[in-house]
């Protein structure tokens, strides 16, 4: 979990096609929890070469909210197929008025994945 003031920029490492989970928690300048009540959250994940551009949000269950923490929820299916290996990426707030807020960003290193996703069927010997 990471504590997070506003316009940070974030690096995350990853591995393409595993599944990853980042935790941000945010704190108001004077220290306090913020809480994001009522806050929609989407967060896009843009290569720096080209390549399809991932959408997290809170709507679809990618992004998940308790108090002041904000996961982002990255299942294997998302990176497997890709072939970059830096992106950029932010996290907006929308509040229950309607107001947006991007309160960070940075950058994403993947790494190629050394053992592909295989779907094995093991066969046991009959005795």
């Amino acid at each position: 979990m990471q504590e997070i003031s506003f316009n940070e920029e974030i690096s995350f490492k990853w591995i393409r096609g595993d599944d990853e989970e980042e935790t941000l928690e945010f704190y108001g300048e004077d220290g306090e929890p913020l809480d994001f009540t009522g806050s929609r959250f989407d967060c896009d994940i843009v290569p720096v070469s080209k390549g399809e551009r991932i959408c997290l949000s809170s709507t679809s269950e990618s992004i998940s909210v308790k108090n002041n923490k904000v996961t982002f929820i990255i299942s294997h299916d998302k990176t497997e197929q890709v072939d970059w290996t830096q992106a950029k990426w932010d996290l907006q707030q929308t509040n229950g008025q309607g107001l947006i807020k991007t309160l960070c960003g940075g950058k994403i290193t993947l790494r190629k994945d050394i053992t592909p996703r295989k779907d094995i069927t093991y066969d046991v010997p009959q005795r």
